[in-house]
């Protein structure tokens, strides 16, 4: 009885995890559907507005290492609890300032030390309840609650009228997850063996000497900065360059992240009728890639919404196959999540964070050059992914 009480409990666990992810990053994008108030109300730049949006990235990357080898030290909910209450004060601080763009990007910066937290611990949790054949099931919960975030706050935010009310909501999701939090989250299952304190230097030394970490790392730091700079270029681009209605363009933006969240809930079954993780991590980076090309490249029409499709759905998949590499290598596993975690998290939001202005830069600002090097990003991940050992090999 009590075995099948914790097996129920963890799809609880998952669910509390996404519910989390959902929250952070409602309030980080709901800035995305604010943009025209926010232009209005503080005359802000492109860039400065860019730098706003980024800012919740570059604190998951700057402190993402911090929190992952902490979380080995003294618990993930701790860790997650103080990223959510410096959230709350940032989503409070935000709702009370007169506009200004230097306020703006304190509190920006304050909201995502909850995302530095998550991103670095979640596959400690999910790894601790889950049986490994459904850790990959568990990631791609988690990234379905960043997705219907992302989506939800950017479609609540494009519907206010004063910024006021959008930012006071912004706190009561913060407060309400937090709550959810200390709640329901347990640290690890009745009769699990129990980890001691783990030493935080020794950690982060000895995961950052696994080459599999890094190229994990490394492989979705150019993921998520492609992901990222697709959907901040696709909208106006299409609109601008191939002159389609503002509306056609805003959904055909929305697609890539709804098949975002689809392709990583079901990367971990695909990957199962693969049977080798190298083969599915090398064709969905190298479909993602292929289908961004075309989809710039070819004129806009039915055949650009599903090549659209392609990129988010495989790109999705490809995320939730690397972030659960931790807890599929045996000389990580439980005792190493968090630091190993840490470590993917700054690559990642990194990447994120960077290459929306480095990609534009080398491209000279041109759409053509931006999108072809969105593809070719893709694609070099997918390559880079072929240094990972096999994960999740067929057996005879």
């Amino acid at each position: 009885m009590e075995e099948q009480k914790q097996s129920g409990y963890q799809w609880v666990i998952t669910l509390v995890v996404a519910v989390t992810a959902f929250g952070i990053n409602f309030i980080h994008f709901q800035v995305a559907g604010l943009a025209p108030l926010i232009f209005a109300a503080t005359q802000a730049t492109p860039v400065q507005f860019g730098l706003m949006m980024g800012l919740p990235l570059l604190a998951a990357s700057s402190l993402g290492i911090p929190f992952g080898a902490l979380g080995d030290r003294y618990g993930v909910k701790l860790m997650v609890t103080i990223g959510l209450v410096v959230s709350l004060i940032g989503a409070a601080g935000r709702c009370m300032i007169v506009p200004n763009m230097g306020q703006y990007f304190f509190f920006m910066f304050l909201i995502g030390v909850s995302n530095a937290a998550l991103n670095a611990n979640f596959i400690k949790v999910l790894g601790s309840w889950l049986p490994p054949q459904k850790v990959g099931l568990g990631v791609g919960c988690y990234l379905a609650g960043i997705g219907l975030g992302q989506s939800s706050a950017i479609a609540v935010g494009g519907r206010a009228e004063t910024l006021g009310p959008s930012f006071q909501l912004s706190i009561w999701v913060t407060a309400i997850i937090l709550v959810v939090w200390l709640i329901f989250l347990k640290g690890a299952p009745a009769g699990a063996k129990k980890m001691p304190p783990q030493p935080v230097i020794g950690n982060l030394k000895y995961v950052m000497s696994k080459p599999a970490i890094w190229v994990g790392g490394v492989s979705i730091l150019l993921m998520l900065g492609a992901y990222v700079t697709l959907n901040g270029f696709l909208v106006d681009s299409l609109i601008q360059i191939k002159g389609v209605v503002p509306k056609t363009a805003g959904m055909a933006g929305s697609v890539v992240a709804f098949s975002l969240m689809i392709g990583s809930l079901i990367a971990a079954a695909l990957c199962k009728i693969v049977g080798r993780s190298k083969v599915f991590l090398l064709a969905s980076g190298a479909i993602s890639g292929v289908s961004a090309y075309l989809a710039w490249s070819l004129p806009y029409g039915t055949l650009t919404i599903v090549l659209l499709f392609g990129v988010g759905f495989f790109s999705g998949a490809f995320l939730s196959i690397i972030l659960a590499v931790p807890m599929l290598l045996d000389y990580i596993g439980p005792a190493y999540a968090g630091s190993a975690g840490g470590v993917l998290s700054t690559l990642q939001s990194g990447g994120g964070f960077a290459l929306p202005f480095l990609l534009p830069m080398i491209a000279g600002g041109q759409p053509n050059g931006i999108f072809n090097l969105i593809a070719g990003s893709f694609i070099l991940m997918a390559i880079i992914s072929l240094a990972l050992p096999e994960l999740m090999a067929k057996k005879s």
